[in-house]
């Protein structure tokens, strides 16, 4: 009987294990082999950070989570069961072992659900923010037909990326970029407009200066690397992108906040500093080199690589 006892268990087991691990192997294989080594990619260099780099590469963690906590909390109840199985050996389960089992199992489910809505939210406010810092990099790649330079997700060396950098003989500009959901009143109706008072951001229910703050400390850091890197000082000026937001300023003062759409002419006549076409070209090779670090992946690099 308690051979059987044993079977049984390592049935239940299988069942769970050798359809997972045999697919995870298929994968293992599948990348190797469209990896293989006697093809090179074409790319000879990185490439340059999209619009959201940065959080696009978050959302693929927390999507793979999402996929893999239901796949490997859910073999929790089978391993119990299989272990009581194992340890009862002939006498079978006793009442309590399955009032103990269904405990178990309940606190499994319960743990991983909230960890679930969890990561499901998480996962909302990431796509909104990389939704947003896409709308406005598109709407900022168009000053390129004005001899601007526009780079995306430019990396610090402190843990944090400037949403976008925009270059071009009227300055230096570090673009924040931050999504936010509109709220929607009874009637169904949108609320979307935003006051700015020059220090802080009023929004229908709820008032924030985070933004403005982050904003700020993104250009200070640009401002000093920049003037470390070419040697020369270099202004940055702040400027904040709400999409979507139509924006009531009620005190002059404070720096420029804008929704993004047809921001085309903040940038044109812009006047605050006025760069030479020498400085703009030493201060568009900095962040070119700094951005350009999104390695090809399609195969493996050589192993002089």
């Amino acid at each position: 009987m308690l051979a059987s006892s044993l079977i049984s268990a390592g049935i239940a087991l299988a069942i769970w294990a050798v359809p997972m691990f045999t697919l995870l192997g298929v994968v293992f294989l599948a990348r190797r082999w469209y990896h293989e080594r006697n093809r090179r990619n074409p790319l000879s260099r990185g490439l340059l950070r999209g619009p959201g780099h940065s959080l696009q590469e978050k959302l693929d963690d927390l999507r793979f989570d999402l996929v893999l906590s239901p796949m490997y909390f859910a073999s929790l109840p089978i391993v119990i069961f299989a272990t009581l199985v194992m340890l009862r050996g002939p006498n079978g389960l006793a009442p309590l072992d399955w009032i103990v089992l269904a405990l178990l199992t309940a606190g499994v489910v319960a743990v991983n659900g909230l960890k679930i809505v969890r990561l499901t939210k998480r996962v909302r406010d990431y796509r909104l923010g990389l939704e947003a810092e896409t709308a406005v990099g598109q709407e900022l790649n168009l000053l390129m037909k004005d001899g601007f330079s526009v780079f995306h997700d430019v990396p610090s060396d402190k843990q944090f990326n400037v949403d976008h950098v925009v270059v071009g003989p009227q300055g230096v500009f570090a673009v924040e970029t931050k999504g936010r959901g509109k709220p929607i009143s009874r009637d169904g109706s949108e609320t979307h407009r935003v006051q700015y008072d020059g220090k802080k951001l009023l929004f229908p229910g709820w008032t924030e200066t985070k933004p403005l703050e982050q904003a700020r400390a993104n250009a200070d850091w640009l401002r000093k690397w920049l003037t470390s890197a070419v040697g020369t000082p270099v202004d940055v000026k702040p400027v904040l992108m709400l999409p979507g937001w139509y924006i009531d300023r009620t005190s002059p003062p404070g720096m420029a906040v804008m929704n993004g759409t047809n921001c085309r002419t903040f940038f044109v006549k812009a006047r605050d500093q006025q760069l030479s076409d020498q400085l703009v070209k030493q201060i568009v090779y900095q962040l070119d080199t700094r951005c350009r670090d999104v390695e090809p992946r399609t195969y493996k690099p050589p192993k002089d690589q």
